[in-house]
């Protein structure tokens, strides 16, 4: 359905709507950048979370093997026992950042605490174990703050669309259609005046001619 123009067609509205127009084009290309900016950015962190996903589950798998042979040897209930004795509080540092508008968080395990072996430190596949579930626990961390910020930045990609949308089918169409509409009739304003002009002068021309001939 084609939008009913209801604004003066004035030269004073023609060169305010170009202005409008020169404003919406330039934040569709500053927009414009910063969505491929940000899809790029999203390719490389994907990438980057696939490939610690894949060193985290590798890890955790080896961890759980080990696990398997350490509950063979000591027996589930001995494992349940020392369980008990592991620290339940661990501090993470949260510190906000932001890249290109996408807010987000870096996450640094501060402090994770040592279990208190005491005598079940006579199994060298306990400390294996509990070794290989810490030393994966950093990573956990990391890929939770890249996967996080992958998603932060899926979030602001699709927003962005939406914009670039609206600039591009919206608002420019729409100033492109009042510019063309107050041009067409500026230009047939003109016409109109140089056809009354003429037929003015044409008047005034037969007007004189025939005051020459009375004389």
């Amino acid at each position: 359905m084609r939008e009913t123009i209801s604004i003066p067609p004035t030269k004073d509205n023609l060169l305010k709507y170009k202005k409008k127009l020169q404003l919406v084009e330039r934040a569709y290309e500053l927009l414009k950048e910063k969505y491929e900016a940000l899809l790029m950015k999203l390719q490389i962190i994907s990438s980057q979370a696939i490939n610690m996903r894949e060193i985290m589950e590798k890890n955790l798998s080896e961890a759980y093997i080990e696990y398997i042979k350490t509950e063979s040897e000591l027996g589930k209930d001995m494992i349940n026992v020392f369980s008990e004795t592991i620290p339940k509080d661990v501090d993470i540092n949260s510190t906000p950042l932001e890249y290109m508008g996408v807010e987000y968080r870096d996450l640094k395990l501060a402090n994770l605490p040592e279990p208190s072996y005491g005598f079940f430190g006579i199994s060298s596949l306990l400390w294996v174990t509990a070794k290989r579930f810490r030393d994966t626990f950093d990573l956990i961390i990391e890929l939770a703050e890249i996967e996080n910020f992958a998603y932060r930045v899926i979030r602001t990609l699709n927003s962005t669309q939406i914009s670039l949308n609206a600039l591009d089918k919206i608002y420019r169409v729409r100033f492109e259609n009042i510019i063309k509409y107050i041009e067409n009739v500026l230009e047939s304003n003109d016409l109109e005046n140089i056809y009354t002009i003429k037929k003015l002068k044409r008047k005034i021309e037969i007007k004189n001619e025939i005051r020459r001939r009375k004389r």
